[in-house]
């Protein structure tokens, strides 16, 4: 492991990619396989990985398969009863399965004598009030002030008044944190205050790596350290009159699966 790998786009497992790739232009199958035992190993791990690992991995991977030679797939699958075959002299095969709501049952039938490694995703965006809120070993929670610091209630809220928003995010753990994003999406009828361009100048010095500031969010992107609370302030205007949905906010740690959170969203209104 080397300790500059986290300002480049090296790191160790990107490393064992590029021996697996020689090893294989080296025609070397019996250390080629266990150099793929490895790769492959990492790339099942919870811990995420760079985008220039996961490439690189995925890469050398796809070279070992071509050396070593495919069977091909041959099997079946039954989705509620309706059967279809797979037949494909490829390493892998995508389908896309009919489902309804409430319980189904899919069977898969493997017709050759190669190990058929199967995954069943799927995805899909909860109705509007009804996303899930997640803590998980993050914390998070937004409060609204006036200029002067003094708590508001956001339901509804006058057209043309500044406001803060006001966020708290907490590293509940005893580990540092890298690369953790959070994104604040705000509704249609609220603007957002770049003070970078305007008058209020140093309004809120949002003590980051990186900030993502769009028409309708605002992305912050840091380093945690153990039980550590960060504050984050984006200036706001009730600009246009109406109804809208104000998001939750999220934070997650973007290579590592078990730093996430969300909270909920809520409706809110501008009014004269």
């Amino acid at each position: 492991n080397y300790r500059h790998n986290y300002h480049t786009y090296g790191s160790e497992s990107r490393n064992r990619a590029m021996a697996l790739e020689t090893l294989v232009l080296m025609k070397d199958k019996a250390k080629a396989q266990e150099m793929a035992k490895t790769v492959a190993q990492r790339l099942s791990e919870k811990q995420w990985m760079s985008t220039q690992s996961t490439a690189y991995s995925l890469l050398a991977m796809a070279k070992f398969v071509e050396m070593v030679g495919g069977r091909g797939i041959k099997a079946k699958i039954n989705v509620n009863g309706t059967s279809k075959e797979v037949h494909t002299a490829k390493t892998m095969a995508n389908r896309e399965l009919k489902i309804k709501d409430g319980n189904n049952s899919i069977t898969i039938t493997n017709s050759e004598q190669s190990t058929l490694y199967v995954s069943v995703l799927n995805n899909g965006i909860l109705p509007v009030g009804e996303e899930k809120q997640v803590e998980r070993n993050l914390m998070v929670s937004a409060v609204y002030k006036g200029r002067d610091g003094s708590r508001m209630d956001v339901s509804k809220i006058r057209q043309g008044t500044d406001f803060v928003a006001e966020v708290t995010l907490t590293n509940t753990t005893a580990n540092k944190i890298e690369n953790v994003a959070l994104m604040e999406i705000f509704p249609s009828g609220w603007e957002i205050v770049n003070t970078r361009f305007t008058d209020f100048g140093e309004f809120a010095q949002n003590k980051v790596d990186h900030t993502d500031i769009r028409d309708d969010r605002a992305n912050f992107y840091f380093d945690m350290n153990k039980n550590e609370t960060k504050t984050l302030r984006v200036l706001l205007n009730a600009s246009y009159l109406g109804q809208y949905y104000l998001p939750g906010v999220q934070a997650e740690a973007m290579y590592d699966n078990d730093y996430e959170t969300r909270s909920k969203g809520k409706w809110i209104e501008v009014v004269q």
